[in-house]
């Protein structure tokens, strides 16, 4: 059995971006979160999109191969908690304590209150995961499916938009509750996204309101997950998700998924159902 070495990380460059992106692709194969993750994915999620800081980052290595990891992106302006990613085992050599000791050194590294990213309910012990390391499970998370959905696509789209950080900071802090500096760094963490595309970013301009749709294809297969909906009323709101079923039926994508926190109806009157859900945990600390 190996006995890696886990050590803290203070600089995210691109070899080892490189690195945690070929270690994770392989961990959520096959789950419901599954996606093509590329560097560029990575560092996105990973850094702090205002300032460029990088996370608290731990790596495990068998000699000289990395076998682990998990990290904690620091907090951006007006954020109260910072945001754990992982841990993420490589596959052959799961529930050896490989996880906890991750988690245990990002924990102890990390200042800040915690919230996990989104955890499938799919993922086996996941949640028991969390639980017995005396994390709190807040409350879940809905994910839907749709069909595309042939017609004509006339919706607005941020191509040709002139000001567009203006729009998406304007929405971000209106109608998305962001507070201005992360407002302002959202189209920037966006656009640092590989799957983003100015032609998914469907915009509602008479009242400022916006869909976000990221189109992915992995070994599940190809759809459009629509990220973010900041939409000023359900009948903006419902337009917008209309129209990114009718996008992903140009683009040829098989289908539509949404994650969301609210109230999911807007979507299921769109026609998507209701498929699963995730959960997300939040560790709470003296600051």
């Amino acid at each position: 059995m190996p006995d890696p070495r886990i050590g803290l990380v203070h600089e995210l460059d691109d070899p080892l971006c490189d690195e945690l992106a070929a270690l994770a692709q392989p961990c959520i194969a096959g789950f419901s979160d599954d996606r093509p993750v590329s560097p560029s994915l990575v560092r996105s999620r990973l850094a702090n999109a205002l300032t460029g800081e990088p996370p608290v980052l731990a790596v495990a290595r068998d000699r000289q191969e990395m076998v682990g990891w998990c990290a904690v992106r620091r907090p951006e302006p007006g954020e109260t908690r910072a945001r754990l990613w992982g841990p993420v085992v490589a596959p052959s050599i799961r529930r050896t304590g490989l996880g906890t000791a991750l988690l245990d050194t990002v924990v102890g590294a990390a200042r800040w209150p915690l919230v996990t990213t989104d955890v499938p309910a799919d993922r086996d012990g996941a949640a028991d995961f969390f639980i017995r390391s005396d994390w709190t499970q807040l409350d879940p998370i809905t994910v839907l499916h749709g069909i595309p959905a042939e017609g004509a696509f006339d919706a607005v789209t941020a191509e040709g938009v002139e000001d567009l950080d203006a729009y998406v900071a304007a929405s971000a802090q209106q109608l998305g509750r962001h507070g201005q500096e992360f407002a302002r760094a959202t189209l920037r963490r966006w656009r640092d996204d590989a799957r983003f595309q100015t032609r998914n970013l469907l915009l509602d301009p008479a009242t400022g309101s916006l869909l976000l749709g990221l189109a992915q294809r992995n070994e599940v297969g190809s759809e459009l997950l629509l990220a973010e909906v900041w939409a000023a009323t359900p009948e903006v709101r419902r337009r917008l998700i209309t129209a990114a079923h009718t996008a992903a039926a140009v683009q040829r994508l098989a289908g539509v998924r949404a994650v969301t926190q609210q109230d999911p109806a807007d979507f299921v009157a769109c026609g998507m159902r209701v498929t699963g859900r995730c959960a997300t945990f939040s560790l709470d600390r003296d600051c």
